[in-house]
């Protein structure tokens, strides 16, 4: 008979053991027919052509060190290649095995949960040294699939257009598609591409919907676009959307009217009737502004439940409101608390490591059920404290214009400033803001850094940058970029 506590420590033990396990180890049968030998996980030498190099990669673990913060991958596939890189040959590291070094914070917690033999996505850049984890995007990913990472033809590169596509895959975490082109229907100024035809009948990863968040979360795969298209940087696979976009109907191939468009009568009736009956069916204990609600909450963990994937918080911030929202009053909802649900995937990693009382933000939809469906975003960040989340005077609300002042503070995982504005400049034609001034001295959010990573690099802390922003919606207390940001010298 086992001493009292030894199942208990023998269990724990073998528990450690097998998070550094590979994710599918041998069979012990057929390990014992043909013996396998171990596989390398030290670093090779980078190669020639990735000095410089800026981007994302996708490879499997082969090794970590989670106190010193450090990763080997073998790499998979180039990602993204941003247009700030100046490696002359990124896809050199493809099937090399690489050293990432500096994960800290939060992005300590995906190396804990990631077991050997599993694949992470990441960004990194070459320092001149080595390759160095800048602390905005570290994610376990599904296993590596040719036909998660389509590659362009070469005669497609430096394309700007419109060209009419169908949608193949949907990925709601990284907000991108994966689309099959069927036809290139124009170019457009700029268009450097050799032969834009080459990509017919071709897929391509789409990006860039950090800005138009509404219309991703209406398109559904099977589907088809008309889309502006901008390849921005071309030794990178992946294509930005760009104006004009339009979601098409699978049948007849005219344009879907879009959510807000004028309805017909009967139309109005029917989406009346939804929401009564929504509104009947929600339960009296939601929180005045739940109902409708969408965008972004922040707030103290109360209570969670992983195997369900369920968590109620107390709300401390409302930082975004998309524009589809519905809700007549979001703030409303600080300081109570709000349960939501449907995590699942890689999320339910952040709700595991997450403790009571530590601070969750997370994207929000109320569908009209008691708790909210969690979209887009589920991470850990730190507890709140006065103007981490600055709120809008009323008479800036539906500004667009120019705005200088003074970095606060930077978001590297979400690409997000706080800026304490000093100076009001020019106002754009479709400004509606009855008091542009009333924001001097005050604490903005500045997010959509998303096209513009190499101005949100160096956008430093404590630097003064001068900007065109525009308030996208006017319940939500974040500023959108709009134009290019340039570093002014005091």
């Amino acid at each position: 008979m086992l001493p009292p506590g030894a199942l208990f420590l023998a269990a724990t033990a073998f528990a450690l053991a097998a998070v550094d396990e590979p994710a599918k180890s041998t069979p012990p049968a057929a390990a014992a027919e043909k013996p396998v030998a171990a596989q390398p996980t030290d670093a090779q030498p980078l190669p020639d052509g990735v000095q410089r190099f800026n981007g994302m990669l996708v490879g499997r673990l082969m090794k970590r060190d989670v106190e010193r913060g450090s990763f080997v991958v073998e790499v998979d596939a180039i990602s993204r290649v941003w247009e700030n890189s100046r490696a002359e040959n990124p896809k050199a590291l493809a099937g090399r095995r690489v050293e990432v070094t500096g994960v800290s914070g939060k992005f300590l917690d995906v190396l804990v949960v990631t077991r050997i033999g599993e694949t992470l996505e990441f960004e990194c850049q070459h320092n001149g040294e080595k390759l160095v984890f800048p602390g905005e995007l570290l994610r376990k990913v599904a296993p590596y699939a040719p036909e998660d990472y389509p590659v362009l033809p070469e005669d497609f590169r430096g394309f700007r257009g419109v060209v009419q596509a169908e949608v193949l895959k949907k990925d709601a975490e990284s907000q991108e598609l994966i689309v099959r082109i069927d036809r290139v229907i124009r170019n457009a100024d700029g268009n450097a591409a050799r032969n834009p035809a080459s990509i017919e009948g071709k897929n391509l990863l789409l990006a860039g919907f950090w800005n138009r968040r509404e219309l991703f979360a209406g398109i559904r795969t099977g589907e088809r676009l008309e889309a502006g298209l901008n390849h921005i940087s071309r030794r990178s696979d992946h294509v930005s959307i760009a104006d004009p976009v339009r979601r098409l109907d699978a049948e007849s191939g005219g344009p879907a009217r879009n959510k807000g468009a004028k309805m017909s009568e009967e139309e109005m009736r029917e989406e009346n009737g939804r929401a009564a009956k929504a509104d009947s069916a929600s339960s009296d204990k939601s929180p005045q502004g739940q109902r409708g609600f969408r965008g972004m909450l922040v707030g103290r963990l109360v209570e969670k439940d992983v195997e369900r994937g369920t968590f109620s918080v107390e709300v401390d911030a409302v930082p975004r409101v998309w524009k589809n929202n519905q809700a007549s009053s979001p703030r409303s909802l600080r300081g109570t608390t709000v349960a939501a649900g449907g995590v699942s995937g890689k999320l339910l990693d952040v709700l595991l490591l997450c403790k009571v009382g530590e601070t969750l933000e997370f994207g929000a939809r109320d569908d009209g059920a008691e708790r909210l469906s969690v979209v887009e975003l589920l991470r850990k960040v730190g507890p709140v404290k006065p103007g981490d989340y600055p709120e809008l005077p009323d008479g800036f609300r539906g500004f667009r214009g120019m705005l200088q002042g003074r970095v606060i503070r930077k978001d590297s995982e979400m690409l997000e400033l706080v800026v304490e504005v000093t100076k009001a400049g020019e106002l754009f034609g479709e400004n509606r803001a009855e008091q542009p001034d009333a924001i001097v001295g005050q604490k903005v959010m500045l997010a959509g850094f998303w096209q513009r990573r190499e101005a949100f690099q160096n956008s430093a802390v404590d630097t003064v940058i001068e900007f065109g922003a525009e308030h996208p919606n006017r319940q939500t207390d974040h500023l959108t970029v709009i134009e290019t940001v340039r570093r002014v010298e005091r």
